[in-house]
């Protein structure tokens, strides 16, 4: 899929920016669709409707991942519906997947939409556009009108019934290719995950989900999203034999090393200190973390993301 460059950002409180190389991109979609109004779905094991008829299995109990969808209705028999899909812990290897429905949660339905061809489905994701037929361009609008009456699945050699499903909902509305979420979610804090990061080690963060304000979990960055806007903090900051002083490098998880260039730095022990910027992600959203001369807790918040 073609790959497009990160909008510019200016934020206030900025204190390093990373040079953003393509292979950090995720998959994002070309043509007509990119600029209309994503749809979004947050894929679980648990969201299955359980099936242990043989052949009909459903239910991966620890899968997850992402689908975001787009229709461009305005043009016939071009790549009017875009789709980009991302899974992880899938038990059995990804043999299909479609929009369902009309079906709410808890209720399963026809296929809708397939992502063909299913040979294009990847181990832990998938990305492709193509021509609706013209009863699928009937079925997008109403997909466009009730989005969750509709579900994107995940079927898998082992649980061909379903492994993982999540109804779709409408996304944040773009502008341009930046996409802000209503309210910031926090992706990560490893004061409540793994703990400090060490001086030298590197740590793999999923951007995917968030926690909001009422504590409920919700997708902040979709399958296809070539990047992030995140507020990255440093708190409980170290103090090593090099002295007071660190600092953070903030990347994209697709880059086989660290930038040359830090993302936040401290000066002294006990510092809280906050840089809001933007990071590319993989194509699982994810993005790693290194630590330079000391050790910190850090917290990684989400503020929107690009498209």
């Amino acid at each position: 899929m073609k790959r497009k460059a990160l909008a510019a950002l200016t934020a206030a409180g900025l204190t390093a920016a990373i040079a953003i190389p393509a292979i950090a991109f995720g998959n994002a979609r070309p043509g007509p669709a990119a600029p209309n109004t994503l749809f979004v779905a947050r894929m679980l094991g648990a969201n299955e409707v359980p099936n242990l008829t043989p052949g009909l299995e459903t239910v991966d109990p620890d899968g997850f991942g992402s689908a975001a969808v787009t229709f461009d209705l305005s043009t016939v028999g071009s790549e009017n519906v875009c789709w980009d899909l991302n899974y992880e812990n899938l038990t059995g290897t990804p043999i299909q997947a479609h929009i369902h429905g009309p079906g709410v949660l808890g209720v399963n339905a026809g296929v809708a939409i397939g992502f063909t061809p299913f040979s294009a489905l990847g181990p832990t994701s998938s990305t492709g556009c193509r021509a609706l037929t013209a009863p699928e361009a009937v079925t997008a609008a109403d997909i466009v009108a009730n989005p969750a009456s509709y579900y994107v699945n995940v079927h898998t050699i082992d649980f061909p019934g379903g492994a993982i499903r999540g109804q779709l909902a409408a996304g944040s509305p773009p502008s341009g290719e930046t996409h802000l979420l209503p309210e910031p979610l926090r992706a990560y804090d490893s004061r409540t995950a793994d703990g400090p990061l060490a001086v030298n080690a590197t740590r793999t963060v999923s951007l995917g989900t968030g926690v909001d304000g009422g504590g409920v979990v919700r997708l902040a960055i979709p399958a296809g999203a070539t990047g992030a806007l995140v507020t990255l903090t440093v708190t409980n900051t170290g103090t090593g034999v090099g002295g007071a002083g660190g600092f953070l490098k903030l990347y994209s998880a697709a880059l086989p090393s660290p930038p040359s260039v830090s993302t936040i730095n401290w000066f002294g022990a006990g510092q809280n200190i906050a840089a809001t910027t933007q990071v590319a992600v993989d194509a699982n959203d994810q993005v790693n973390v290194t630590a330079g001369a000391n050790a910190t807790d850090f917290i990684i918040d989400v503020i929107g993301f690009t498209y």
